[in-house]
């Protein structure tokens, strides 16, 4: 697993403009995560857009998905209160102990990734993934931040 992430990690540091430079500053840990913190595992959900060809308008903006010792970190490239053309990013640190629900649903080439944070039945984070692309990094994501979640609440009942 870990030569399959250290690959996963150079990719996103040797790619070019297509990838946000937040990613690549976050993986460098520049940013976001501490000394101590050892990376798990990542997903990168690459940038869409409406005309592939020309690469104009875009559809579905990048996110990177980041599972830690301590939490998840989530990295969204410009969204509506976060002006793409402006370089606006999002960056959410999820505690794996305020995890209540975790989620990973797919039908098809839709996958969904889902969760509440807090008593509320709504998600506190969706992010919708093609299954043709992302399928098998969600799925060794969920099992990285499922064992966290276990880890967390055996600690609290020992």
């Amino acid at each position: 697993m870990k030569q399959e992430l250290e690959q996963k990690i150079q990719k996103i540091l040797a790619s070019n403009f297509e990838t946000p430079s937040i990613f690549r500053t976050v993986l460098k840990k520049e940013l976001a995560i501490t000394e101590k913190e050892e990376i798990l595992d990542i997903v990168n959900i690459q940038r869409e857009y409406a005309d592939a060809v020309k690469k104009t308008q875009i559809y579905s903006p990048a996110v990177l998905l980041i599972a830690t010792t301590y939490g998840l970190i989530v990295v969204e490239e410009g969204q509506t209160a976060l002006e793409l053309d402006y370089g606006g990013y999002r960056i959410r640190h999820i505690m794996y102990s305020k995890i209540q629900c975790l989620e990973f649903d797919t039908c098809l080439l839709l996958g969904v990734f889902k969760l509440v944070l807090g008593t509320g039945n709504e998600p506190d984070l969706l992010i919708e993934f093609n299954t043709a692309r992302n399928y098998y990094e969600f799925e060794a994501l969920v099992d990285n931040v499922r064992r966290k979640m276990v880890e967390n609440e055996r600690a609290l009942h020992a």
